[in-house]
């Protein structure tokens, strides 16, 4: 139960991290232009979520059989779809239609 507690702790800093990491790299314009090009409705959202983390699992998998490395499959696999999981996260618009940037 320690090892998961630790291993799910570092997911959410790993996912935190790569949140705030993709904001300062990508700006706003294109960060919300790959949202509603990808993530346009919740289907498209769902799908292509699902077939990225099951090709991020697979290839860690293939990866880890291959060094021998198998056993850490479930600390580093999650670990990776963290990542995936805060690029996700930064994509999401922040503002709403009517927002201004400005207060008047």
């Amino acid at each position: 139960m320690k090892n998961f507690l630790v291993s799910a702790l570092v997911d959410i800093v790993l996912i935190f991290m790569s949140y705030f990491l993709f904001r300062k790299i990508i700006s706003g314009p294109t960060r919300h232009r790959l949202y509603e090009k990808f993530f346009g409705s919740f289907a498209k959202f769902v799908i292509y979520t699902f077939i990225a983390t099951i090709t991020i699992t697979g290839l860690t998998a293939f990866v880890l059989y291959k060094t021998w490395f198998i056993a850490y499959i479930n600390i580093i696999a999650p670990a990776l779809v963290s990542v995936l999981v805060g690029f996700v996260m930064s994509t999401v618009p922040t503002r709403g239609v009517g927002d201004n940037k400005s207060k008047e």
